[in-house]
């Protein structure tokens, strides 16, 4: 397991307390990874400023905008002082704030980046692309979404696996998910369990098709034997085995709630506009319905699928 050596915060411009600093606090001061506070800065109106009364003047009121936040960043920076091993500041001004997280997370080798999560309407993400969604499908290292609250210290963590999506004993997502999942529960001291959803299978009326119950046990037989067979090359005793049936966002949030889930660990990979019009994402559809905070997993090669949307030359800070 990939230990965290440097966590990247995502502050807000007010430089508060939030819970996902919190989270960030906890998990840094458990690791011994370097806590990196990072404000993203932006006011369209100062470009509308250099257009209209000059450069130099909008150069101007973008500095005083920059020193205040440095000034409230640091502030809060030392307000945390021995609360773990080191701590970094730095104020980014961008238009993109998205683009800019994934250039500082490069830029630092973050292995992990921390956000306070914010929920938006269907409607609202089928339009505009928030921060949230745009981050979940970015970022190549961890995202923890953490929801608002008083959040006391997580006692459960979840992983939610797909047995099918590739061989039980692939070094592929459902490894990373649950390498993921064992590390933050070590960090928190919390207790994890793993999950994975077996999906109903439509009835088939033909009569050259066997019968739907015939065809769902033998489903459900495969699902079940590969899932045991993940949790046992993982040492996930038997009790901490949930395999619910149906569809996944809705059956992983019931899951969440009936069992009191704390952290609910899953995998994100890359997806289209119109894919993600048209298919949907398990990953973005249920960090917006659980109750829970999300830590997002991505593929080991996330990095080049980026490359290949993104001249990340441009985004460089």
């Amino acid at each position: 397991m990939n230990r965290y050596e440097t966590i990247l915060v995502i502050v807000p411009s007010k430089a508060e307390v939030t819970p996902a600093l919190k989270r960030a606090v906890e998990l840094a001061r458990a690791s011994g990874a370097t806590l990196h506070l990072c404000v993203f800065e932006y006011d369209s109106s100062v470009a509308l400023a250099a257009a209209r009364v000059g450069a130099d003047v909008a150069a101007h009121v973008r500095h005083d905008i920059m020193r205040d936040s440095v000034e409230r960043l640091e502030r809060l920076a030392v307000s945390l002082a021995g609360k773990e091993s080191a701590i970094e500041c730095d104020v980014v001004w961008s238009p993109d704030e998205a683009e800019a997280v994934l250039a500082k997370t490069l830029h630092i080798n973050a292995q992990l980046v921390v956000k306070d999560a914010h929920h938006e309407s269907a409607l609202r993400r089928a339009i505009f692309t928030p921060l949230d969604w745009r981050l979940i499908r970015l970022l190549p290292c961890e995202l923890m979404l953490v929801g608002p609250g008083p959040h006391p210290k997580p006692k459960r963590v979840a992983a939610a696996i797909d047995v099918w999506g590739e061989p039980v004993d692939a070094d592929g997502l459902n490894k990373r998910i649950i390498n993921a999942a064992l590390l933050l529960a070590e960090y928190l001291d919390a207790r994890l369990d793993l999950v994975s959803v077996f999906p109903y299978f439509p009835s088939y009326s033909h009569s050259t098709w066997p019968s739907s119950k015939a065809i769902y046990a033998e489903a459900n037989d495969a699902h079940y034997k590969a899932f045991s067979s993940f949790a046992a090359a993982h040492s996930i005793p038997e009790d901490r085995r949930h395999r619910p049936a149906g569809q996944a966002t809705s059956e992983l949030a019931g899951f969440v709630k009936d069992n009191r889930i704390d952290v609910l660990v899953l995998g994100s990979i890359y997806r289209g506009g119109w894919d993600r019009l048209l298919l949907g994402s398990t990953a973005e559809t249920v960090a917006q319905e659980v109750g829970a905070d999300i830590l997002l997993v991505k593929p080991a090669n996330y990095l080049d699928v980026i490359k290949a949307h993104i001249d990340l030359s441009k985004v460089a800070p």
